[in-house]
């Protein structure tokens, strides 16, 4: 056992990683180093993590597992390489990585699980309940009510992943509500490294997509096509305009249409804009699952 000021890194294995890593981390995270002696990176991971345990202050153990000595245990947690390194959890694993990190990396990876320490699973459990339950929401264009359950979820402690789910679901509450100021506003007051996340780079992208659409007078489009259901030209706008509605799944239809007549119809015009709106949905969403298998279909057959 090694001693990193008033923090002690416990060297373990086989026989004691049960009470040490799965018992222990029923009352604060625990972080195992997989390692190796002929690993020159595992060398250089060693000081960053153990610098970011004395950051941690208590609130998480860092043990090591020699590989070599402990093959059978490396095995089963399926480790195939070292450095690695496996966050545990209420006797889970919930977080991990391989390879070199730099050191700013690590010490975000240390700070998520402070905060998923300060929340049993059950709580962590309900709060995903609640994000499922606002998503839901969303998806059936209840847009008010989802932004009711988001805001009062961001009113409380959250560990970070599920504090970002909430931003992001909460930021495509005000984009379908059409609330662009209350957007930017949210987007601005984020730290660098949760504005840096892919939910929130996909809410921004979604933004920067709606707000490039110009909105055109639906009526008159749909006039214009019934002239000539094949002008793909008139179809792509209608489709653009119908989005701007919230009108997603005839938009889908429209652009299936003209990628149906013409797959590279205005260089690939209308299979870009079609990812564009699945990005903005979101993948869980029914009318993306749907779409994605429709052009799929498409582009195969």
């Amino acid at each position: 056992m090694s001693e990193q000021g008033n923090f002690n890194i416990e060297d373990v294995d086989s026989n004691n990683f049960i009470n040490r890593v799965i018992q222990e981390s029923k009352t604060k995270p625990v972080v195992v180093d997989f390692w190796a002696p002929w690993c020159n990176p595992c060398k250089q991971l060693t000081p960053l993590l153990e610098s970011a345990i004395r950051s941690a202050a208590g609130k998480i153990n860092l043990v090591k597992i020699n590989i070599d000595e402990n093959q059978a245990l490396a095995q089963q947690l399926r480790i195939q390489s070292v450095p690695t390194v496996l966050a545990f959890f209420d006797g889970k694993p919930v977080n991990g990585f391989t390879g070199l990190k730099s050191n700013d990396e690590i010490l975000n990876f240390f700070k998520e699980l402070v905060d998923i320490g300060e929340h049993s699973s059950e709580d962590i459990q309900n709060i995903n309940n609640l994000i499922d339950e606002a998503e839901t929401k969303l998806e059936n264009k209840e847009y008010q009510s989802a932004l009711d359950v988001f805001s009062s979820l961001l009113g409380a402690s959250l560990p970070k992943k599920e504090m970002i789910k909430a931003l992001a679901g909460l930021g495509k509450c005000y984009l379908n509500l059409d609330k662009f100021d209350e957007l930017d506003e949210l987007l601005d007051q984020l730290e660098d490294d949760i504005r840096n996340s892919d939910e929130i780079k996909d809410l921004i992208k979604s933004k920067t997509y709606l707000k490039g659409i110009e909105p055109q007078n639906i009526a008159i489009l749909e006039e214009k096509l019934k002239e000539n259901e094949d002008d793909l030209e008139i179809r792509f706008e209608l489709a653009r305009c119908l989005i701007t509605e919230k009108r997603y799944e005839e938009a889908v239809n429209y652009l299936l249409f003209i990628i149906d007549k013409n797959k590279n119809w205005n260089q690939g015009e209308a299979k870009k804009e079609l990812l564009e709106l699945f990005s903005l949905l979101g993948n869980n969403n029914k009318i993306t699952a749907e779409g994605r298998l429709k052009l799929s279909n498409l582009i195969f057959k």
